[in-house]
């Protein structure tokens, strides 16, 4: 399954004890592929410099830059579809030219380009996403 994980919920995942880990093992052990962009990982970068430091963001950058369960997507055009925070269009734009299956966000602004017709974009909140692999995980 391809994902676009937006920062703040990547980052709600890394955590050793996080109610989120598991998503993070999953990526981990081959079975998620996250869609990013160079956008997408400058801003990874920022924020986990933020929270972790620089020898904890070299070490993600590093996993992120080597596994083979990453797809660095390059965005040739932008949809521009995010009203009111421009910055968080490159999720979206990942999203539709990774072809990815979820764009996985708690931002509202994201959330709310879910209801658009076209191009579709398969927005769920990071809670609904755990509960949805936790849910087929268990019917296989």
């Amino acid at each position: 399954m391809k994902i676009v994980l937006d920062t703040n919920c990547f980052i709600s995942c890394i955590g050793k004890k996080s109610k989120f880990r598991k998503l993070f093992d999953k990526f981990l052990e081959g079975k998620l592929t996250l869609c990013v962009s160079s956008e997408i990982l400058l801003e990874y970068e920022e924020k986990f410099l933020e929270f972790w430091g620089e020898e904890v963001t070299n070490n993600l950058l590093g996993v992120l830059l080597t596994s083979e369960n990453v797809l660095l997507q390059p965005i040739y055009f932008n949809f521009n579809l995010v009203s009111g925070d421009a910055d968080d269009n490159k999720f979206v734009d990942t999203y539709i030219s990774s072809s990815a299956d979820f764009l996985v966000t708690n931002d509202a602004k994201l959330l709310l380009v879910g209801r658009n017709e076209f191009p579709e974009v398969k927005t769920i909140s990071l809670v609904e996403f755990f509960d949805f692999i936790h849910t087929s995980n268990q019917n296989k």
